[in-house]
């Protein structure tokens, strides 16, 4: 099979380059925002800026995920697996390539969660006077163990699922489409590789075949996903209201405080859905509703997930005023 025009990209030197401009971009803006928040006086965010903390954190664990990672992603074939570049990362005769893979995938998916609890947060603060609510009372303790809770079930749910459905057997392993040692050098029959796969093209049918186990875990990480999204989605149509609202007795102030965190909220949300969640869903869809498979082109798509750690925390030190000044100010 002969390697596509594009294979430079998820080759070396180049992907160990772009992973490294990535990293390092990531680090230097993450710990950028850390750093200001750490040092600038910003009481009038309040509690806020305990979950941009959180966010930037978020960041580089994903990050870090991915430089560790070096993340590939399958779809040859209409076969869909997911592994990493440096596989047989074996100890003690063990290999930890599949529980490194759905480490990763934690990490992926957490970052809409960490968005859902901004969204939650900036909705409470704007209708605090409009709206009334049985969490009106709530302490924040109460809302910081409710958070954790939820990640637990959150990412335990995703973790769980895939641990339980998409992790290979002998028939998926059997079944590992040629092509992928041909275009990576990659041989996933090797029993000490580890990845994860939701769906594998019989090798002598030639038919897809779907599982209903290797499908009831898609449907939990789509749920999940989706759960996060609908949030999301609530909050930005109520919060939206509640700031442009004339019931809402916001000084012109901090109206326009919070009309400036909700657009960095909302630019910090389009962010990894343009980088990251949108090249998955048309690796994802696009052969669906084609019949057509990106084949290779698919790991080009899934390397851009690796940007958007790196540029989210710009636009929250841009829109936050008191954060634009203290950069300023530091360089």
């Amino acid at each position: 099979m002969s390697s596509p025009l594009y294979d430079w990209f998820f080759h070396e030197p180049f992907h160990s380059i772009f992973l490294g401009c990535t990293t390092s971009l990531s680090l230097f803006s993450n710990g950028l925002l850390l750093y200001i928040i750490a040092t600038t006086n910003s009481s009038n965010l309040g509690p806020y800026r305990y979950l941009l903390a959180v966010f930037a954190v978020c960041d580089i664990v994903t990050t870090m995920g991915h430089a560790g990672l070096q993340a590939v992603l399958f779809f040859i074939n209409l076969s869909l697996l997911f592994t990493q570049r440096s596989i047989f990362l074996v100890f003690s005769s063990d290999s930890f390539d599949t529980i490194f893979c759905l480490i990763f995938i934690a990490t992926y998916y957490q970052t809409f969660l960490i968005l859902a609890y901004h969204f939650i947060y900036r909705y409470k603060t704007v209708t605090s006077s409009i709206s009334r609510s049985f969490t009106d009372s709530w302490s924040r303790t109460r809302w910081i163990a409710l958070g954790v809770v939820v990640y637990i079930i959150y990412v335990g749910g995703v973790v769980g699922g895939c641990a339980v459905a998409l992790t290979p057997t002998e028939y998926t392993r059997a079944n590992v489409p040629a092509e992928i040692m041909e275009l990576y050098g990659v041989d996933l029959r090797d029993k000490r590789a580890g990845f994860t796969v939701a769906a594998v093209k019989n090798a002598a049918s030639g038919e897809m075949e779907w599982h209903p186990l290797n499908l009831s875990g898609l449907i939990c990480c789509v749920a999940l996903f989706g759960a996060t999204a609908i949030v999301i989605i609530f909050c930005i149509y109520k919060t939206s209201a509640a700031i442009r609202s004339t019931e809402n007795n916001l000084s012109e102030k901090t109206r326009q405080m919070q009309k400036n965190l909700f657009h960095a909220l909302l630019i910090q949300t389009a962010v990894p859905c343009f980088f990251s969640y949108l090249p998955l869903a048309t690796i994802l869809v696009f052969p669906a509703i084609t019949g057509i498979s990106l084949g290779a082109f698919g790991n080009v798509l899934f390397s851009t997930t690796a940007i958007f750690p790196s540029i989210d925390p710009f636009f929250v030190l841009f829109f936050i005023k008191r954060f634009r000044e203290a950069v300023v100010r530091l360089f």
